[in-house]
């Protein structure tokens, strides 16, 4: 018994069978021929340099989960396109200038969402797990942190100094 396979005139399967009632007929002029760059609606078209929605600007503070531990933490958006940090990251940046090689910004009080400048720390990673018991995060003495600081502010001196040297060596 042969199957009927009409109702699929027009597409792969109905290849040797005729035209379908709907497709163009020989010698057919489409209604919008030589119309290049017709505008129907322009006041829902696209229009150039336009933003959508979603769009933040650079400097927009967002609060997400992070991806890795689910903790809640600031983000900031520093360039385009979708060029983030995280907040502490920057407000570490913006007070003591670029991270060195292989630290991390640790909160002192272990809340994730609290960027102040005085509860951030840099320290390496390594030395993380010095800083947390078992079950919680143990206090940081001002001397530690005073260790962890100073490799910072020599850092800042340095580059400093370099930028002093450069302007008179001009």
């Amino acid at each position: 018994m042969k199957q009927d396979y009409s109702y699929m005139m027009g597409n792969e399967f109905a290849i040797g069978t005729g035209p379908n009632k709907t497709s163009f007929k020989k010698g057919h002029i489409p209604w919008n021929k030589g119309m290049k760059g017709i505008h129907l609606s322009p006041e829902t078209e696209f229009k150039k340099g336009g933003y959508p929605p979603t769009y933040c600007r650079v400097g927009t503070i967002r609060k997400r989960k992070h991806w890795r531990d689910k903790a809640v933490r600031y983000w900031i958006k520093i360039g385009d396109p979708k060029k983030w940090i995280f907040l502490s990251h920057y407000r570490w940046i913006q007070e003591y200038g670029p991270l060195i090689e292989g630290d991390i910004v640790h909160h002192l009080n272990g809340l994730s969402f609290d960027d102040r400048p005085e509860n951030l720390i840099a320290l390496p990673r390594k030395d993380k797990n010095r800083f947390y018991d078992r079950f919680s995060l143990k206090p940081m003495s001002d001397k530690i942190r005073a260790k962890y600081l100073e490799r910072y502010i020599e850092t800042w001196l340095d580059i400093e100094f370099k930028r002093e040297e450069a302007c008179h060596a001009i």
